[in-house]
């Protein structure tokens, strides 16, 4: 059985949180995405799914559900601190296990995660004995309930949010894992734009025997040198921000293996264009080697200026970008698009 409280009028709410009450040992997913009162416990002992959306802005009366049974958390936060106590079954416990508990995923509005942890300090211990995937969006954890999260058997971790707490949740032992992806959203966290490169070196530098290692960055104004990383295991890399192809092939082997690479260029005139046409078409004469580089797909957008017609230079981008694949041996795939910037 599947409850989902959506957005119902408050009498419609009330007989479905009364059904969920009544047949609360039948429910195996509980979607409730408003403010509802639950008088009783859930027991809800085959519970497999819980989607919760809570707000700041609302008093929540949550329910009290056992957590053994749980196989997938997902909670959305609107700028809201959260307690584990709707897991605790009895004040005297002094830990709460999540016995079958394999995906979990918290999102949050907030970005001052100075303002106070998202998560509660408990005075009691979690436990995750089968965590498996684990993603954190705008989230701050304190140092129990990540070492409860992060320690055992965990094989994909998914940060979006803040490099300085990414970096100090990647201090956790990320031996278990077999992907670790990232991702710094500068426009959110503009103060961090100068400790973004030196903390993504420090947690990048620990990832060595993590099959995949991502990294996307949504910066539209970064101007940063990028040939100041240090990224020798990262195997994904994805750049939301305008970087000149020369300024490219500079800092790529300080990313030796990369195999997926997404990224923009771009230019304001007819003669940056030019310049960039020209290495592409003669990359032989300007590296005369071909690079160790493991890429093996480029995805690639071109931003125009008005200066130029957008399909001519489209056109001559797409010819001359398929020289990449003499100088990157191992490029099978090249997915190149066009997008029109106008100043």
């Amino acid at each position: 059985m599947h409850v989902m409280v959506l957005n119902p009028n408050e009498y419609f709410q009330k007989l479905i949180v009364e059904l969920a009450i009544e047949y609360d040992n039948q429910l195996t997913k509980f979607v409730c995405k408003m403010p509802a009162t639950y008088p009783y416990t859930l027991t809800a002992p085959n519970l497999v799914e819980l989607d919760l959306g809570l707000s700041c802005d609302i008093d929540y009366n949550l329910p009290t559900i056992f957590p053994q049974s749980l196989q997938r958390i997902n909670l959305s936060l609107d700028d809201v601190q959260f307690s584990w106590d709707m897991f605790r079954i009895g004040k005297e416990s002094k830990a709460i296990v999540f016995d079958s508990l394999v995906d979990l995923s918290i999102t949050d509005t907030i970005q001052d995660l100075d303002a106070g942890n998202v998560m509660h300090a408990n005075d009691f211990d979690l436990a995750f004995p089968k965590l498996e995937r684990l993603h954190l969006e705008n989230t701050s954890l304190t140092r129990k309930d990540a070492q409860a999260m992060m320690g055992h058997g965990l094989k994909r971790f998914s940060y979006v949010g803040s490099i300085i707490t990414a970096s100090q949740l990647c201090k956790q032992p990320l031996r278990t894992l077999d992907t670790l992806n990232l991702v710094w959203v500068e426009e959110e966290y503009p103060e961090e734009t100068d400790d973004f490169i030196p903390l993504a070196n420090e947690i990048f530098n620990k990832t060595d025997g993590i099959e995949h290692v991502r990294c996307e960055i949504r910066a539209a104004d970064y101007d940063r040198d990028m040939v100041g990383i240090d990224w020798p295991y990262l195997t994904h890399l994805s750049m939301d921000f305008i970087m000149p192809f020369k300024e490219l092939l500079r800092m790529l082997p300080k990313v030796p293996n990369l195999v997926c690479l997404d990224m923009t260029i771009g230019y304001c005139s007819n003669s940056e264009f030019a310049e960039t046409i020209e290495l592409l078409t003669n990359i032989k004469q300007h590296y005369p080697e071909p690079s160790s580089s493991k890429i093996t797909t480029l995805s690639i957008a071109v931003d125009h200026d008005e200066v130029c017609e957008q399909s001519s230079c489209q056109k001559s981008f797409n010819k001359a970008i398929e020289n990449m694949k003499w100088y990157w041996p191992q490029l099978k795939n090249i997915d190149s698009m066009s997008m029109l910037f106008t100043f």
